[in-house]
C-alpha cells in the first residue's frame, strides 16, 4: 500500500510545490524591503512651511471674496497679436455695480513672465475716459505672460488678469 508518512520528501521534489515555496517567498521578501523603505524614506508629500500656505491660501479666499463682494467688473482688452519689442496698446474697462463709474485712486499694469521672473515689470495706467485706463507697453522677451491690472480705490483692491503669449 501507499505509506502517507510525514517522514516522506517527496513533495519537496515537486517543481509545483518548489514553485509555489519560491513565490510565497519571493513575496514575503519583496514586501519586508517595500516596507522598511517606506520606513527609511518617508514620502515629501508635507511642505515645510505648510502653515504659511495655509495662510496664504486662507487670506487668497477672502479677497477673492471681497472682490466679489464689491461687484466690479474689469475687462482687458489686449492687441490681437503681440509681438516682441513693440510698442502696443493695453485697455481696460472696469465698472462698479449696475455699471456705475468707478473713482479709482490708481491702476497699475503688471507682466509677468513664469519662467523668467528678471523680465517682469510693472506702470501705471492713465485713465482715457470714465472707465477706461489704458498703457502702451512693450514686452522685451518672447513667450507666456501673465498680465494683471490692479486698480484700487482706497483700501478696496480689484485684480484683472489675462494669459497672453507674445510672439517673436
Amino acid at each position: 500500500m501507499f505509506g502517507i508518512s510525514q517522514k516522506s520528501n517527496t513533495a519537496l521534489k515537486n517543481p509545483w510545490v518548489l514553485g509555489f515555496i519560491a513565490f510565497f517567498l519571493t513575496f514575503v521578501t519583496a514586501n519586508v524591503i517595500f516596507i522598511s523603505l517606506a520606513f527609511k524614506s518617508p514620502p515629501a508629500l508635507v511642505v515645510d512651511d505648510f502653515y504659511e500656505r495655509g495662510q496664504a491660501y486662507e487670506e487668497t479666499q477672502k479677497r477673492i471674496a471681497e472682490e466679489k463682494s464689491l461687484g466690479w467688473i474689469g475687462l482687458l482688452i489686449t492687441p490681437p497679436s503681440i509681438r516682441v519689442n513693440q510698442l502696443q496698446t493695453y485697455d481696460v474697462f472696469l465698472h462698479g455695480k449696475n455699471s456705475t463709474k468707478l473713482e479709482l485712486d490708481s491702476v497699475t499694469f503688471f507682466a509677468f513672465r513664469p519662467s523668467d521672473n528678471e523680465a517682469d515689470f510693472s506702470t501705471p495706467m492713465q485713465q482715457k475716459q470714465s472707465g477706461v485706463y489704458t498703457v502702451d507697453a512693450r514686452f522685451d522677451l518672447p513667450g507666456i505672460w501673465d498680465v494683471i491690472v490692479e486698480a484700487k480705490q482706497g483700501e478696496q483692491k480689484f485684480l484683472t488678469t489675462k494669459r497672453i503669449s507674445v510672439k517673436p
